[in-house]
């Protein structure tokens, strides 16, 4: 008799887990909504015990939350959990920075271009796209696996109550301006000021995706 492969229930919880921050972030489980077990069970096409497990995952990144006798809900997004969420991306990504500098001042041509192509972008889901290419290569060559996991799991959260697609760049140029500002100081060599711009970046971010949020509630 052989042995069952011990890891194989803890990767359909994984592939769940993908599936349901998915919907998460996509809005088709909208904030605040309660999580029916048996229906997303069904709909997802797995048993209750990789979806419970997936659920209680989620519920550590913060995505959703669970209540005393009403099972799971999705985290609601609201000016709260923005005021939460963007000063920790900024300390993270400006981290990232300090620790991608001095590799990142060779990929200084290809920001430059990501964020050209960002300024001249009118489709909002380019845009967003544009956006996320950019803090992304700022951020990727950090060497840190555990920090760009946190920045991951941040994001995440981010995706799903900043408008994404829909909203695109509330002030495009505005933020290209900074884009170009964090570019300059990493061209030359600048980390502190590079990283300070990075953080101003995402605090001033927080009012554009709040006003965002309440003209499309």
């Amino acid at each position: 008799m052989q042995t069952p492969i011990a890891i194989s229930r803890h990767r359909a919880r994984d592939q769940v887990r993908t599936v349901l921050e998915t919907l998460i972030r996509k809005g088709e489980l909208p904030g605040g909504a309660r999580l029916e077990e048996v229906e997303l069970s069904r709909r997802i096409g797995v048993s209750r015990t990789p979806l419970r497990e997936a659920l209680i995952a989620l519920e550590e990144d913060g995505l959703v939350q669970s209540s005393p006798n009403k099972g799971f809900s999705v985290v609601p997004a609201n000016e709260a959990l923005v005021r939460e969420i963007y000063p920790i991306l900024g300390a993270l990504e400006g981290a990232a920075l300090r620790l991608s500098l001095p590799q990142l001042r060779a990929a200084v041509p290809e920001l430059k271009a990501i964020n050209d192509k960002l300024s001249r972008a009118t489709d909002k889901a380019r845009q967003y796209e544009l956006d996320m290419q950019f803090h992304d290569r700022l951020t990727r060559g950090c060497g840190n696996p555990r920090l760009l996991k946190l920045l991951d799991t941040h994001w995440t959260q981010a995706r799903r109550f900043d408008g994404a697609q829909r909203r695109g760049t509330a002030d495009r140029d505005g933020s290209c301006r900074e884009h170009a500002e964090i570019v300059r100081a990493i061209e030359g060599g600048r980390v502190g000021a590079a990283v300070e711009t990075l953080v101003a970046h995402w605090r001033r971010g927080e009012d554009v995706v709040i006003d965002w949020l309440k003209g499309a509630s």
